[in-house]
């Protein structure tokens, strides 16, 4: 199963010597194409996250995933921070953030953890070079917030942990003379938030005072001038999430114009990455939401599509000096209960692009093998002055390490990604209004099936994406299908058919069929030998139930070989887009 849209696998364009707008003639001297080759450090599934920095003291940039730090530059050897427990993927890992700092002041860093979302945090103290007994300090009793960061919040050039704890949004502070105590907690809003998971937080400063504000998927709270320990900090609310919230949130200046807008993704387990664009009406500030990458392919101008980003990166990726996005699918984030789950683990970066037509972000596929668990890192890891990435989660740990060639203008151009093209025809499909068609329930006969009928799941169906297979329906007991089972396809996207050759044996003028409804199906297109038989039919349900026999009349349809092919044209606003048949 792939995800639809025109890419170039592991490939990342750059034009050295000029800025370049997606419709700007490409002039230059010179052109670079990058890949991103990935070295795995281990497939096997111990933590969320992952952290780099420097371990041993030798001056190499190492890796900490889970319970392992990875001695840098090569990454074949590993060392045991804690005893080593493989997580079980049917559930979750007791382990979900690492950062890597120097608490103690003594020279070496030692790792900050952060389990599953309203567990304990605690660091793990270096004994000196990263091998030998790492002692076990907990400073912290309730981590909640699916994207706590560890980050400079007051201005002391000292991290806080900013995340929730009880409900309240907030950060804790470290006593630097007593680093391994409990860190103090200040609660900076009301109790508002999640109790223990919680999407969407990140810092920034929005309103462009010089103090980092900390940003949620319902507003900001600023941070008052006053100092940041001094109480509640005041709540702007604002839409900054069409859904639940997604992971880090992030303010930036997209486009230019001197305010800072809010970069996020939409529902960490679902879909959505979006840039809201900061307006001031009245010396307030509002946000207008741009979507980077929808729920259907068509809502991005590349035709990327992706679930679960439940983390995200601003990094600067082609040094143009512009902060790009780094995320990808959080494969597994919520087992089989995420819409397309089982897609491509893909890593994207996302090139942010200024020019006389807006903004733009071009898609780069880095890979589509990793995935990122719900802490992805930019950083130059082995020290080439080129930044890399690091993601670890459910398929292990990975760094995709970045590589440049020269190429000539028109191996850079055929390379490019590519704006999706848009078929008229489908186009004019998917604005023409679907229709909620129900017919009477299905007649079964002796052993439950239905007599004088074409079983679907016994045919040869011919599909242009995904996979179409029985599916045994005896587990859903709101309705009934004829020998307890159906056809199913999966994995397709809008645009993509399924094609049945049905041999109709005599002269009919009149087609009856039986579909299947469910709160993940798509709105189909029904054509009989090219013709459309009716507007496309919506296949929307709460419950797992059949539309009973819908009619269409065929005019006098001869014997012999005729196509029946449905055309997937989009999905109702209110389902989840999976496009299931």
């Amino acid at each position: 199963m792939a995800v639809h849209f025109k890419r170039l696998t592991g490939v990342v364009l750059f034009t050295v010597g000029t800025v370049v707008g997606i419709t700007d003639q490409v002039i230059a001297q010179q052109h670079t194409i990058r890949t991103f080759p990935r070295q795995q450090l281990t497939d096997t599934y111990f933590s969320e996250g992952i952290a780099v920095g420097d371990i041993n003291g030798d001056g190499s940039v190492d890796v900490v995933y889970g319970p392992y730090w990875f001695a840098g530059p090569e990454f074949t050897e590993k060392s045991e921070i804690f005893p080593a427990k493989p997580q079980p993927m049917d559930r979750y890992a007791n382990h979900f953030f690492a950062w890597i700092y120097d608490f103690n002041g003594d020279g070496a860093n030692d790792v900050f953890t952060v389990g599953f979302p309203g567990t304990k945090a605690y660091v793990y103290e270096n004994p000196g070079k990263g091998v030998g007994q790492w002692n076990k300090h907990q400073v912290f009793d309730w981590v909640s917030n699916e994207s706590p960061q560890l980050a400079q919040l007051v201005g002391d050039q000292r991290p806080e942990l900013v995340c929730t704890r009880d409900g309240f949004f907030g950060f804790a502070t470290i006593d630097w003379d007593q680093p391994f105590r409990s860190w103090t907690f200040y609660p900076i809003s009301e109790q508002i938030a999640d109790r223990k998971f919680g999407h969407g937080l990140g810092i920034g400063d929005v309103n462009n005072d010089g103090l980092l504000d900390i940003i949620h998927s319902r507003g900001w709270f600023e941070q008052p001038a006053s100092g940041a320990t001094a109480g509640r900090w005041r709540s702007h609310q604002a839409a900054l999430s069409n859904s639940y919230g997604g992971a880090e949130m992030y303010a930036y200046d997209v486009d230019g114009d001197g305010l800072n807008d809010i970069i996020t993704s939409e529902a960490a387990h679902d879909f959505g990455l979006s840039w809201y664009k900061q307006i001031l009406v009245d010396g307030q500030a509002t946000f207008q939401r741009h979507v980077i990458v929808g729920s259907e392919a068509s809502e991005n101008r590349y035709g990327v599509l992706f679930t679960e980003p439940h983390s995200l990166r601003l990094a600067d990726v082609d040094g143009d000096g512009l902060q790009d996005i780094v995320t990808g699918k959080t494969y597994y984030s919520h087992h089989q209960k995420s819409p397309m789950w089982d897609a491509g683990p893909v890593v994207y970066w996302f090139q942010l692009v200024r020019n006389s037509q807006g903004i733009d972000w071009v898609p780069h596929l880095l890979d589509n093998n990793t995935g990122i668990g719900r802490q992805v890192v930019v950083a130059d890891v082995n020290q080439d002055g080129l930044p890399d990435v690091a993601t670890g989660g459910m398929l292990g740990a990975n760094i995709l390490v970045q590589r440049q060639q020269s190429v000539s203008h028109q191996e850079y151009l055929d390379a490019r990604p590519k704006p999706l093209a848009v078929d008229p025809q489908l186009e004019q499909k998917t604005k023409s209004k679907p229709l909620r068609m129900r017919g009477p329930r299905g007649r079964s006969g002796e052993g439950g099936i239905a007599s004088q009928v074409i079983e679907a799941e016994q045919l040869n169906p011919q599909v242009t994406r995904g996979s179409a297979s029985p599916q045994d329906m005896r587990g859903f007991p709101e309705d009934r299908w004829s020998a307890g089972s159906q056809l199913w396809w999966t994995g397709a996207r809008i645009g993509d058919q399924l094609t049945l050759d049905l041999d109709v044996l005599s002269q009919v003028d009149r087609l009856e069929m039986v579909l299947t409804c469910a709160p993940d199906y798509g709105i189909f297109e029904i054509a009989l030998d090219g013709q459309p038989l009716a507007n496309p039919v919506d296949l929307l349900e709460p419950q797992v139930v059949t539309t009973g026999r819908l009619q269409f009349d065929v005019g006098k349809l001869k014997p012999g070989n005729h196509s029946l092919v449905f055309t997937i044209v989009g999905a109702n606003p209110k389902s989840v887009k999976s496009y299931m048949l």
